[in-house]
């Protein structure tokens, strides 16, 4: 059965990475919703995508040179529409606690932003213990894929997957080494015969980031979960 994971959410009608986004997940129904995080200041791990905190919230500057503290007084709703006004910046602790709460599953891309990787892997792995979160319940991915090494070297009990946009050569060696579950590619540069050969290998594929159920109609056979700012055009 084809699986619609919300992005960053539900990208399409809240604020990205949001609180506001996992409710609205669950009022669709939603089972997945994939979202970002990386670290802040403080090493603590926060649940946002870009580095720059302008487009998505009323702060300036680098996330990563704030504290976690000093990121949290931010308003991270008022930029989508006023009705999101008050929403702040979730911790990795909130974000897991809330959905957890929902009954939803999750797919955590690490954002390489180019701090320690061990830091950050070390952060998101202490999360999930004190949350308590059903590693069942969980996809760690990420695009680089030395931070998925790492990640598979520390726990690997974790279910993990390979993000590309350009799926390279070596693909098939890259899930290998971190012995993925699945390969996350984008169907804007994934042909069929690629996809193809990911799911003959034994790999379940997704793709990213799908807001029209048209665009990925070549693709659809070969396809266990849809990524999309829009889920509800899929239900």
């Amino acid at each position: 059965m084809l699986i619609i994971a919300g992005h960053r959410g539900a990208a399409g009608s809240t604020p990205e990475n949001s609180l506001a986004g996992l409710d609205r997940a669950a009022q669709l129904g939603l089972h997945w919703v994939e979202f970002d995080t990386f670290l802040s200041k403080d090493h603590q791990a926060i649940v946002f995508h870009d580095e720059t905190l302008e487009r998505c919230s009323n702060g300036q500057g680098k996330a990563a040179e704030h504290t976690l503290a000093e990121l949290q007084t931010l308003d991270v709703g008022a930029w989508f529409a006023p009705e999101f006004a008050g929403q702040t910046l979730p911790s990795l602790r909130e974000y897991l606690l809330h959905a957890k709460s929902l009954k939803l599953k999750l797919n955590l891309e690490l954002k390489y932003h180019q701090q320690p990787r061990q830091q950050l892997v070390e952060a998101v792995l202490k999360e999930v213990e004190h949350c308590d979160f059903p590693l069942d319940d969980l996809l760690i991915s990420s695009f680089d894929h030395q931070s998925l090494l790492f990640l598979h070297h520390q726990a690997p009990q974790f279910k993990l997957a390979q993000l590309y946009e350009e799926i390279p050569n070596n693909w098939q060696q890259q899930l290998q080494d971190i012995k993925a579950v699945a390969c996350h590619v984008d169907y804007q540069q994934t042909s069929v015969e690629q996809a193809k050969q990911i799911k003959l290998a034994g790999y379940r594929l997704s793709t990213y980031t799908v807001n029209e159920p048209k665009e990925i109609t070549a693709l659809l056979p070969w396809l266990d979960m849809v990524i999309s700012d829009f889920p509800e055009r899929f239900l």
